[in-house]
């Protein structure tokens, strides 16, 4: 908890920034919370980062094109602390000018090296407005999947879930746009698309079922690899399934089809 004293100082320390520092490209932002008391595990409390980063935000909203050399301050420089203002900063800008910014935040994620940096910055800068009009930037948040960046693939996975379990009625629309990916699927978007598959278990269980029963026929390895991960039950149709792929003369098929035939023999004894 940060005290009122603190938070005017705070809010203080980051206007003088922003009319004296920004102007003048001095961008070492430690300045604002750097005298702060408090340390958790000898870092500045992320309340406080989060604090000055929303604070900030609300300065620049209005002319966040302004200060793209800033941005890469802070996410070259400026270690977490910097990705957590950053991301605050887009998740206000991004509302003004939504095509902008999901530009530039492609280029930024592409390049991205880090997990929990791309998690923030795709929860807080992108969630907010694929939930609030999901059809309308769905298709672009899934098109960077091709870009074939694990970690952003793994961010996109998250995102999903988490719309799908405050949306559930999105789950079919989201899971046929990830379904024409299926064809040249890499590991990481096949990894991606079994997980989604398990979520759409948990909300939708009978167009999960009715997947399956779309794909009784396939032959394709890669289609099975991901139908196989995806595998959350014991349930009669995918037992014939994966008792075709088992007996299989192509030997990546035949092998997806004992290892999934071992699965639902735990998932039915359970």
């Amino acid at each position: 908890m940060i005290s009122l004293d603190w938070k005017e100082r705070l809010k203080k320390d980051t206007i003088d920034f922003y009319e004296r520092k920004l102007p003048q490209k001095d961008y070492d932002i430690d300045i604002i919370y750097n005298a702060y008391p408090e340390r958790i595990d000898n870092k500045i409390p992320q309340a406080v980062i989060t604090f000055v980063g929303k604070n900030l935000a609300a300065k620049l909203a209005k002319e966040a094109d302004k200060y793209y050399e800033f941005y890469d301050y802070l996410l070259n420089k400026k270690e977490e602390n910097g990705t957590i203002i950053f991301a605050y900063i887009m998740s206000r800008a991004i509302r003004k000018k939504p095509e902008v910014y999901l530009k530039y935040l492609e280029k930024i994620l592409t390049a991205v090296k880090d997990q929990k940096s791309c998690n923030l910055i795709m929860d807080k800068a992108i969630f907010p407005i694929v939930k609030k009009k999901p059809k309308e930037y769905l298709d672009t948040i899934i098109k960077w999947i091709d870009l074939e960046n694990k970690y952003l693939i793994n961010s996109i996975n998250k995102l999903l879930i988490k719309l799908i379990h405050t949306e559930p009625e999105l789950a079919k629309y989201i899971f046929g746009k990830l379904e024409t990916s299926w064809l040249y699927a890499t590991p990481d978007i096949i990894k991606l698309n079994s997980s989604i598959l398990k979520e759409i278990y948990k909300t939708n269980p009978d167009f999960y079922f009715s997947v399956y029963e779309n794909y009784k026929m396939t032959r394709n390895p890669v289609f099975a690899e991901i139908l196989g991960g995806a595998i959350c039950c014991y349930h009669e149709t995918i037992d014939k399934i994966v008792k075709n792929w088992s007996k299989s003369g192509n030997i990546k098929l035949k092998k997806i089809g004992i290892h999934c035939q071992k699965l639902l023999r735990r998932k039915e004894s359970k």
